[in-house]
């Protein structure tokens, strides 16, 4: 059985996404759609030096793609194109709580309050959704995210819009994904996939891991110095993340959009050669 995915931008309307507003996932409860100033006052303790490192690590919490984690679920006995993205969460959350309970056994006078309130899950869900806890319970031989005092969260359905939203908000697209014709080409790409894995783990990440910890910095500089003005050192923190990604987008798509024309007008360019559908910077 194959998941069908559901491309982000058919759930996720672009204008509700510029509008900036939260995405409702009950009457009472929503997911936050932070601003910079929202995510640079993450790190309190350090004035907001660790604050992006520790934003996109919440985030990886709900960037649960079955595709990006084929390694995983191979050895997990799951198929990554029969899983959705809310069962890999699942999966995800149940091996962290595993580990904790391995500790948990080995230390028993730790405190398990201190150990939640610094998880990175119980971070994400307070940041982005406003809640002190939760847990996964089944309802119906349906799992169901909730709070401890059985407030409704989101379930399967509900998590696929989160899925989207946090992917869109944060300028994350499927692209250059190979789609195996059969069981044995599937196979060899999960086996090139652990291959990967493994050299990554045997290179020195340190400057991959800096351009991550930089990407909003490198961004804000870029929209503030070489945008069209309306963008600057007092008015950037009250951008939302969907904005600055977007604005930057934008601008690079004008760019190129304008030396292709300027390619054109000077004849270095063959106008049968340009699919303006794809270049313009309005599309």
């Amino acid at each position: 059985m194959h998941v069908k995915m559901i491309e982000s931008e058919n759930l996720i309307p672009i204008s509700f996404l510029q509008s900036g507003n939260d995405l409702p996932l009950t009457d009472t409860l929503s997911f936050k759609h932070p601003t910079i100033h929202e995510i640079m006052s993450l790190d309190t303790e350090h004035n907001g030096l660790y604050s992006e490192e520790i934003y996109y690590s919440m985030i990886n919490i709900f960037l649960t793609d079955p595709y990006d984690y084929m390694v995983y679920l191979d050895d997990h006995g799951f198929d990554y194109e029969s899983t959705t993205p809310f069962k890999l969460f699942l999966l995800l959350y149940q091996d962290r709580m595993k580990t904790y309970s391995e500790y948990l056994n080995n230390n028993p006078d730790t405190d398990i309050n201190e150990i939640i309130k610094n998880d990175i899950y119980f971070r994400a869900f307070k940041f982005f959704i406003d809640v002190d806890d939760f847990l996964v319970v089944n309802i119906d031989d349906k799992s169901v995210v909730c709070t401890k005092s059985g407030e409704f969260i989101c379930d399967e359905q509900s998590y696929d819009y989160i899925f989207s939203f946090v992917k869109l908000c944060n300028g994350i697209y499927n692209v250059d994904r190979i789609n195996p014709e059969n069981a044995f080409a599937k196979q060899i790409l999960i086996e090139d996939e652990r291959e990967k894995i493994k050299k990554k783990k045997n290179k020195n990440l340190d400057s991959d891991d800096n351009k991550k910890s930089n990407r909003i910095g490198n961004m804000l500089s870029s929209i503030t110095w070489c945008c069209n003005g309306g963008i600057t050192p007092f008015n950037r923190n009250r951008l939302h993340i969907y904005d600055l990604i977007d604005g930057v987008n934008k601008y690079n798509k004008l760019l190129n959009y304008n030396n292709t024309m300027h390619g054109l007008y000077s004849g270095t360019v063959d106008k049968k050669s340009i699919n303006f559908n794809s270049i313009h910077w309005s599309l």
